[in-house]
């Protein structure tokens, strides 16, 4: 095996192993739920619980989707760790114990969005975050967990995040199926400048060796 093809061996390889890192560590994830056995009026909340009382994790949620649905009216929030609307998106922090964003929506085919979220855990209660799906007027939330009350869970007990992470249950009584969470297809900038910085190693390793 020639050096020139050694090395670009070398290269692939690093490049391949800090892209699986880069993908096991994604802190941003694709939400999506079938709304279609919903209609009318609905009511979409997320809560941010501190479990392990230091205030030090947060949550954006941003390009939220209706499927032919929208976002209706004015929010509500409970808590100081709380800002934003369905529109223009929402961010929520674990400064209280609890925090709760609500606004109501029109049902679509779907509801989709994207959230970025720390992990940050200082032991004993991981924090929390927490998607519901209501009635318009807040009576019944739809899951088949009975304790949480919430279709999507997500502990945040430090390390990297994943998809398996999550906690996702579908709502029996309202035929809806539990949410799907992806990681974006996207790379974020941490994974390009890593694509990029393997891809230089290659050609300078190309170039030097001819």
């Amino acid at each position: 095996m020639t050096a020139n093809r050694m090395l670009q061996i070398i290269a692939l390889a690093v490049l391949l192993a800090a892209l699986t890192a880069a993908a096991a560590s994604a802190q941003s994830f694709d939400v999506t739920l079938n709304t279609s056995p919903l209609s009318g009026t609905q009511t979409l909340a997320f809560g941010f619980t501190d479990g392990d009382g230091l205030g030090n994790n947060s949550a954006a949620l941003t390009a939220f989707n209706f499927g032919g649905g929208g976002a209706l009216g004015s929010p509500s929030d409970f808590g100081t760790g709380v800002s934003g609307d369905l529109t223009s998106g929402i961010a929520l922090n674990d400064s209280d114990f609890s925090s709760l964003f609500t606004q109501q929506f029109t049902a679509g085919s779907s509801l989709s969005f994207l959230l970025n979220i720390t992990d940050n855990f200082a032991g004993g209660t991981p924090d929390a975050f927490a998607m519901y799906v209501c009635d318009a007027s807040l009576t019944t939330c739809y899951s088949d967990d009975m304790a949480s009350g919430a279709m999507l869970v997500l502990n945040l007990s430090g390390g990297p995040l994943a998809p398996g992470n999550f906690i996702l249950n579908g709502a029996s009584d309202q035929d809806l199926s539990a949410p799907v969470v992806t990681v974006p297809s996207v790379p974020e900038p941490s994974t390009l400048l890593l694509w990029a910085t393997g891809l230089a190693a290659l050609f300078g390793a190309k170039k030097i060796w001819g």
